[in-house]
């Protein structure tokens, strides 16, 4: 292991010829009690060495202040209570109402870089107000060092460039790296964490009611009222024209627009097992084709387009090969 990390060390020599000549340095975090002559003595340098090596012309440092440390001999690995992010990431407190996918867009990312940065959430559409979420620059994954590990096998194991990796992480001494820090695999996607979430996603997301209302007409065989009988494939909603009504379970939409089959304009919404949801009889509709919306989010509003002796809302639900079932089976 040893070895290794010897080798781990010469590539990010080798890739960064600057640091061959630069004098070896620790990082450490300032925390509450820190004072230069304590990190001095620590490392047992002198203050005027830690001063310069900061470009600092006073003592004054605060807690959170990254200070580097540089070593008169080799005497151990860097200290550091606190674990410093990756360059240009920054943190974030997920506010009321505000999901994954609204803070990747308003930091103009995408999903898979937000959860690449935060592989260890344990949901996609249930963290609570208050999460701190960390915002990447850029696509990636983000992996916390372990003890034992090195930066060679690190490389190894997901093909990455010494150099690009060096730059990512803004590494300019084999020194910085240790156990327990955050380091940032740029372009790497994170497989392992989609999956896992995914699946907490089709546990999570199971059917809800998309309005409360009257129930008119049930699943199953009726009588139209017209001189004809028909199967009903789902159940009607009786709510006022223009009642907002949410997404059952969150998915991708399919179909947004008018039916020519009686539903009037519909909405069709496919969830992660193939399964589908339909919507009929809007009187508006607030979503598009390709949209990814959450269990929920408006879809339309109550109306009595296409085939309708009212406004209500009529809402099927069809497994993974086509077929309809009691919508009453799956809601709660």
């Amino acid at each position: 292991m040893l070895t290794k990390l010897i080798a781990a060390c010469l590539v990010l020599v080798a890739v960064l010829p600057s640091i061959a000549s630069a004098e070896a340095y620790a990082l450490r975090t300032v925390v509450p009690g820190d004072s230069v002559g304590v990190i001095a003595e620590r490392y047992h340098v002198t203050v005027d060495s830690v001063l310069g090596a900061n470009q600092l012309e006073s003592s004054l440092i605060r807690p959170g202040d990254v200070l580097r440390v540089p070593y008169v001999a080799a005497i151990g690995g860097p200290l550091g209570e606190s674990v410093a992010t990756p360059p240009g990431f920054r943190w974030y407190s997920l506010g009321r109402g505000e999901t994954l996918s609204s803070v990747a867009s308003r930091f103009g990312l995408g999903l898979n870089a937000l959860v690449g940065a935060n592989p260890d959430i344990s949901s996609l559409d249930r963290l609570p107000a208050g999460y701190e979420l960390l915002v990447p620059p850029s696509a990636g994954l983000v992996v916390r060092l372990g003890e034992g590990e090195s930066v060679l096998d690190l490389l190894a194991s997901y093909g990455l460039d010494p150099a690009t990796f060096a730059r990512a992480n803004g590494l300019r001494s084999p020194f910085d790296v240790v156990p327990g820090m955050l380091l940032f695999l740029p372009k790497v996607v994170p497989t392992d964490a989609l999956a896992r979430l995914q699946k907490v996603r089709e546990a999570e997301n199971r059917y809800v009611w998309p309005i409360h209302g009257r129930l008119t007409s049930y699943f199953g065989p009726r009588n139209l009222g017209m001189g004809t009988s028909s199967f009903h494939r789902g159940v009607d909603i009786a709510a006022p024209s223009g009642t907002p009504v949410g997404a059952a379970r969150g998915g991708t939409v399919t179909f947004a627009g008018w039916s020519t089959q009686g539903y009037g304009n519909l909405v069709r919404i496919r969830h992660a097992d193939g399964s589908e949801a339909w919507y009929g009889h809007f009187s508006s509709i607030s979503v598009s084709v390709g949209q990814y919306v959450n269990q929920g989010d408006r879809v339309g509003r109550v109306g009595s387009t296409g085939l309708s002796t009212g406004p209500h809302l009529h809402f099927e639900v069809h497994e993974s090969n086509g077929n309809a079932r009691d919508p009453l089976a799956v809601l709660p």
